[in-house]
């Protein structure tokens, strides 16, 4: 049974879906212990649900994607916005460092990719769709460069790449959260977290509530500290 969803309704199981990660994410210690974001949550155990009706038989869901590329511009837009040069001039020779890191990190996926590829005797372009791109790349440049691929003759490029940057998105939650708490924690990093320059905001908070700007910057500085108590 293919079971065929429009746009609409597309988007309302998203929302549940999202929903339902935010639930579990509130109601399960160890989620929320380790960092693991609720779209992953929801999203894993959906993307569980319709696997094992799909295996079985029971049915098959066909989602209407044509608010993608709309939604995907819409995030790649948005993730410049909360840049701070501040932070990345603080950063300084660890910022170097890390930057180099992640370069040879790249080139060695990508030299991994296409070795597993010859040893298992398939196309070195088959084992791209599974390199850098998607890793690093995400779902934009995997998008961008599948049907690149497809017209280099690789068959379903574009499924690939995306199926390898969702892998590397689900993977990088799970295993990133539990090792970037522990490392927080191991290296007390929150001691030395450089807090955003938010006054314009404050300003406005200010206007809004009237309200001094210092008392709205000492209500601040204290939600902060106590967050930082928390965790």
């Amino acid at each position: 049974m293919k079971i065929q969803l429009d746009m609409y309704q597309t988007i309302a199981v998203a929302v549940v879906v999202l929903m339902l990660g935010k639930f579990l994410k509130k109601r399960c210690s160890v989620l929320e212990r380790f960092c693991i974001p609720a779209p992953v949550i929801g999203g894993v155990l959906f993307a569980i649900f319709t696997c094992i009706c799909y295996a079985t038989g029971i049915a098959e869901f066909e989602f209407d994607d044509i608010l993608k590329e709309v939604c995907m511009v819409f995030f790649f837009t948005s993730v410049g916005f909360q840049a701070n040069l501040k932070v990345l001039k603080s950063g300084g020779k660890s910022l170097i460092v890390f930057l180099g890191l992640v370069v040879v990190l790249i080139v060695t996926q990508n030299f991994m990719a296409i070795g597993l590829s010859k040893l298992l005797h398939i196309s070195p372009l088959v084992g791209l769709c599974t390199g850098s791109i998607p890793m690093v790349g995400g779902h934009g440049t995997a998008g961008a460069f599948g049907p690149v691929l497809e017209d280099f003759g690789v068959k379903g490029a574009s499924t690939l790449c995306t199926a390898g940057a969702t892998f590397g998105l689900i993977a990088g939650s799970m295993i990133g959260g539990p090792i970037g708490k522990r490392l927080i924690e191991k290296k007390n990093l929150l001691s030395t977290a450089i807090v955003e320059d938010d006054s314009l905001l404050v300003e406005e908070e200010a206007v809004r509530t009237q309200k001094p700007v210092i008392e709205i910057q000492e209500e601040n500085d204290q939600h902060l500290e106590e967050e930082r108590e928390q965790t």
